[in-house]
This record gives structure tokens, sequence and C-alpha cells, in this order.
């Protein structure tokens, strides 16, 4: 008896199926007014729905896509907890300050009070020496602080500066992104004075040249718009640091800042370590076959020797000709620069360094510094 049930009991349970799909499906198409909602394979968006809250793709049920003004929005809005304002100082007791009409924009660079200005011109001795008298810098939470030191470097930041802020702590400050993480197509935000934000894409990474400085940074950008934003501060969707460009359009890369910010917190100044020689970048030159194809061959540029004189790879005895293959175990390859490495250490550090030298591999290893220090 249970045998002859069952066929009509799995029938009766498959037709039940059948007619619950159907029923799901002329509920959408009476609800939309559209064949065309017959996709099996659509998104669901929220939006559509006039759901009230922010904008939301759900695919798969197993994954959420926010939309990227979503993303956007979110992070100008955590952005604007590190970016300050710098205002002429005002003196009357009625006087006040327009928030959205500073007179130079800043980043926070340290928890403890420095943060790096874009300061519209290049300013002279005599100027910064009046900075902490005339201007003050504003926090988004409008909390006014008065400025306790200045420190400037025109030959090596490009036109910013740095304040100190007196009694400050605790200021947001935002990640560095590393140079591996600088990749062409990257979406941008560019910052301005004004409280407002670009959109934008890296649509370039290149080398500057052929022959380099393993004591400068060695990438050039290049932005989708063409525009060198100047003036302002550049972040990734994530509210990290990509770089800064000065009041003459150049271009201050996060490498660099991260550089340059260290020195700030260990010496009280703006340096880069030296390591001490120029060199042929031979991942980026094809055709003599007597050169490897990857490495850093110490060659002079132009009146600058190959290896400077008493410089830290002078001491450790690297010569003219030597090709160094190795940084502390990484290779010298299309991904790992020697200048780029180099920036990556501090003065003080010791470096072990590999290389060829007439084709014999050796080793040696180099003390970086501070110039002048």
């Amino acid at each position: 008896m249970k045998s002859n049930l069952l066929p009509v009991i799995l029938t009766a349970t498959a037709f039940g199926l059948l007619a619950g799909v159907a029923g799901a499906l002329f509920t959408n198409v009476y609800d939309s007014g559209n064949l065309s909602n017959l996709d099996f394979n659509r998104e669901l968006n929220l939006s559509d729905y006039s759901y009230p809250s922010s904008n939301l793709v759900i695919r798969d049920a197993k994954k959420v896509v926010v939309n990227q003004d979503v993303k956007v929005d979110e992070t100008i809005r955590d952005l604007r907890g590190s970016l300050l304002g710098v205002f002429a100082k005002q003196k009357g007791a009625n006087d006040y300050y327009q928030l959205k009409d500073p007179f130079a924009q800043a980043l926070a660079a340290t928890t403890d009070g420095w943060v790096m200005v874009a300061w519209p011109e290049t300013p002279t001795k005599t100027e910064l020496n009046r900075l902490k008298d005339e201007y003050v810098v504003i926090d988004s939470g409008r909390k006014i602080y008065e400025i306790d030191q200045v420190l400037a470097s025109d030959d090596k930041t490009g036109g910013f500066i740095f304040f100190h802020l007196k009694n400050a702590t605790s200021l947001n400050v935002r990640r560095l992104v590393a140079d591996n993480e600088i990749k062409t197509g990257l979406s941008l935000l560019v910052s301005a004075a004004d409280d407002s934000f670009l959109l934008d894409n890296l649509s370039a990474k290149t080398p500057t040249g052929v022959l380099l400085s393993s004591d400068a940074y060695s990438q050039r950008f290049s932005l989708s718009s063409g525009e060198a934003h100047k003036l302002s501060f550049i972040f990734n969707l994530s509210g990290e640091i990509v770089g800064a460009v000065d009041w003459q359009g150049n271009f201050l890369s996060s490498p660099e800042l991260d550089a340059y910010w260290r020195s700030l917190l260990k010496t009280k100044t703006l340096n880069l370590p030296v390591f001490g020689v120029n060199y042929l970048e031979l991942t980026a030159v094809v055709g003599n076959k007597t050169l490897p194809e990857k490495g850093a061959l110490l060659q002079a540029n132009g009146e600058a020797a190959a290896v400077l004189e008493n410089s830290p790879a002078a001491k450790a005895g690297l010569k003219a000709g030597d090709i160094i293959t190795r940084i502390d175990g990484t290779e010298i390859n299309t991904d790992n620069n020697l200048s780029v490495l180099i920036m990556k250490y501090n003065s003080g550090d010791r470096l072990n360094v590999t290389y060829s030298r007439n084709g014999e591999s050796l080793q040696t290893e180099v003390t970086l510094k501070y110039l002048n220090c």
C-alpha cells in the first residue's frame, strides 16, 4: 500500500514546488509591470525599493558590494578628522574664522602635534620666524591651536612646511601607502583647502630615468585628469596617504613622506637616509649582453660620481662598476628599486649588501646616515 502511495506523494510535492515558483514570478511581474524582471541572475538593488538606508547591492546572498559613491562619501567624512585649516590670527574680540576659507591646508603627521602644511608660496626666513605669531591652526572639531615650532626645508620637501601645535595630543594620523601598493589605475581622492575633494586615478607610475640616485625617490606619478592639483593631499579610497602636491606642482610620494616623518620623529629634521651611490637601473635597459638583466650597476651620472666620496657606500668598500644585487636579502629587480628600498630605512641602520664585482658575488655592510648629521 505504501509503495503505491509514494509516486503520488512525490508528484504532489513536485507540483507544489512548481506552483510556488510560478507564484513568486507572477508577483514579481505584477509588482514591477515589466517582463524584463524575469532574470534569474539579476542583482537585488535595495535602492530600487526605496530602502531607507545607503544604497547597497547584494549578490548571491553571500557578498555585499558598496556603491563607490557611498564609499567615497564615507572616506571623505573620515578624512576630515586628519585635515586641519591654517588661518591668519584674528586679534579683535569680535573677529571670527571662516572655517571654509583657510589660508592653507594641513595634514596631521604625528599624533603629538606635528602637521604638514601645503603653504601657498615659499616663505623667506624672516617670514618663517613670524609664522608662530601670525597664524593659528583649527581642526575639524573646531579646536584652535597655537603654533610653537616651525620647520622647513624647501630643497627637500618642496613648498611644504611643518608646524608643531601647542598642547596637541592624539591627532588623527593616517597610514602612508607603501610603494608596492601604489599601482596604475588606483582610485584617488584629492583634497583642497576649501574642504572639497576631487575623484581621480593614477594613470602612470614610471621611473624618473635609467641613471638614478640611491638617495632620491625614483618614481614619477601621473594622474588621469592631467592636472597637478596644486596645494593638495592625495589619498586612496581607504583614506590612506598616497602623496601631496606643493604650490609648484611637485609631487611628494607617500614613501618620501614616510622617510621624512620618521626623520622628524627621530631628529626633528627633514632628511632622507643617505646610501651614497648613483646607478644604472638594469631592468630598464636591454641590448648589452655583458650586463645582467637586473640589479643596480654603480655608474657615474654626469658630474656625480658612481660612489660619492665619504659616503656610507664608499666607507663600505663599494666601487664604480659593482652591481648591487640584494639589500638585506631583498633582490633588486623590477619590483624592488634600490632607491625605494633605501628609503624604508633610517639613519644608523646597517644594511647587508650583496654585490657582484668582476663576476664574483661579494657582501658588505653599509651603515646609513642622514645628510649633514
